[in-house]
């Protein structure tokens, strides 16, 4: 699967503050909806009659928001709110929102087994670091994040998101379209009390680093933890610039020291923080570790098929990842492209909504024994989506892997991310063009570990201490 993401700056038309931002959001939401019915898969997809229903709805609440836009800062969050309607990873927009403050409390809220709880704070607010929230002006703060969080973006139907995007709660991004706490019931050493929330500008990078503070930033690894036991972590399957070469020298290392793997007491392959890219590298990590043929006869069960959306903008698209692929030298996906491009060529020359691509029944790979005697434990937290579900399902499907961590979060079955700049210049955005066809992981299906972790310390070092308890000594 190859897979890119909306683009983090954006090449914009210079406008003025004299911006009619209703008309702009408008227009860019009519886009938005007019691009989807002509490009995206769902809206033809005969197996998902309620697209066409959730994607009205959809527009109708993009259009009442963006009928109450003032300014920039309003015209970004009701695109967002149209977008966001179709809770699918893969369906999104990025606008500018202009120089509007984010705001905070001066703490960090994090929500974890469902406790929500002070995880950082400044220095007014120590006395509440470690806190509980049981409710802000009346209300528990999971009706605060189904308002602030979710009605703009990800899913409330995933565990997952709940976890990773709980902080946002406790931020005032200056979206018109929500209210902030104000009054707060907190509870710590079995007493509640009551106070009132002091809110002051700041930076969103001073802000992400707020919320990242007990957190680190993973990078690929392969080291001893003790005796005889093996840290592989893996935080990105879209490695980019010289990552390629740190990951192609990580798949080679592990494959040298295989034998030495594989009898080890115990590998945690990692993949914190891995929110997918190009499914091929956890082919060839499982490949390493496991050999080639006990990889392919644990090789999981394939979709049926992918059914591309036919569109001149779609097929373009297609013959631009296949000059993409002859530059990455990827000669296998450049195959595979050629064909989908070839089939949906053929498809539009027959007045075809889809390229309809038939997978041959592969025959199975011969049985083999697995060669891992190690006690393998896959560490998963809740960034695990698109390709590092993909390794979820090779992994998991290998005898004796234990899945622990947190919960993953889920794919639709619409996949192959296109992306387009909108008509106001501001924003751009991104909707897939593919949609699998009897894949066996459902739609919406997250991976649930069979241990789950449930402390509030996510740092390497407590995930150890934690590690150690669950390896069979």
């Amino acid at each position: 699967m190859f897979t890119t993401f909306l683009a983090a700056s954006l090449s914009l038309a210079i406008q003025t503050d004299t911006n009619d931002w209703a008309e702009l959001a408008r227009g860019d939401i009519e886009t938005m909806h007019a691009q989807t019915a002509a490009h995206h898969p769902g809206a033809v997809d005969r197996q998902n009659p309620e697209f066409l229903v959730n994607s009205e709805a959809a527009l109708e609440r993009g259009l009442a928001l963006a009928d109450r836009v003032e300014d920039q800062v309003g015209y970004s969050y009701a695109l967002r709110a149209y977008a966001a309607a179709y809770r699918d990873g893969h369906y999104g927009v990025g606008p500018q929102r202009g120089d509007a403050p984010y705001l905070w409390p001066g703490l960090i809220v994090k929500r974890t087994a469902g406790v929500w709880r002070v995880s950082m704070t400044d220095a007014a607010n120590t006395a509440l670091d470690g806190a509980e929230v049981l409710s802000c002006d009346g209300r528990v703060p999971d009706e605060w994040m189904r308002d602030v969080v979710f009605g703009f973006s990800a899913n409330p139907a995933l565990n997952a998101q709940w976890i990773i995007r709980s902080p946002r709660t406790f931020r005032d991004s200056s979206n018109p379209f929500v209210d902030r706490p104000e009054t707060c019931v907190f509870s710590r050493d079995g007493q509640s009390f009551e106070q009132d929330l002091s809110w002051s500008v700041i930076d969103l990078d001073d802000w992400e680093d707020a919320v990242s503070q007990s957190e680190e930033v993973l990078d690929f690894a392969f080291r001893s933890f003790g005796d005889n036991r093996y840290w592989i972590s893996i935080p990105t399957f879209g490695p980019q610039d010289e990552q390629v070469e740190v990951m192609q020298e990580l798949i080679a290392e592990l494959a040298v020291r295989a034998e030495e793997l594989r009898s080890a007491e115990a590998i945690v392959i990692d993949v914190r923080g891995n929110s997918g890219g190009s499914s091929s590298w956890g082919v060839d990590i499982i490949k390493a570790i496991w050999g080639e043929d006990y990889a392919a006869w644990r090789k999981p069960v394939e979709a049926a098929g992918v059914d591309y959306r036919i569109s001149d903008a779609n097929i373009e698209h297609v013959e631009y990842i296949v000059e993409l692929l002859i530059e990455y030298e990827a000669l296998d996906e450049e195959a595979y492209f050629r064909e989908v491009l070839a089939g949906m060529l053929v498809a539009r020359d027959a007045g075809q909504d889809m390229y309809v691509e038939i997978e041959e029944l592969e025959q199975r790979a011969p049985q083999a024994d697995n060669p891992v005697t190690a006690q393998v434990l896959y560490l998963t937290d809740g960034a695990c989506g698109s390709a590092c579900l993909d390794f979820s399902d090779g992994m998991l499907a290998l005898e004796g892997v234990v899945h622990i961590g947190g919960e993953t979060v889920a794919d639709s079955d619409y996949m192959e991310l296109r992306q387009m700049d909108l008509p106001s210049g501001y924003a751009r955005f991104g909707l897939p063009i593919k949609v699998y066809r009897g894949r066996p992981r459902a739609s919406g299906q997250a991976y649930v570990p069979s241990i789950l972790y449930e402390g509030s310390d996510l740092s390497t070092a407590a995930l150890e201490t934690w590690i150690d308890t669950l390896i069979e000594h």
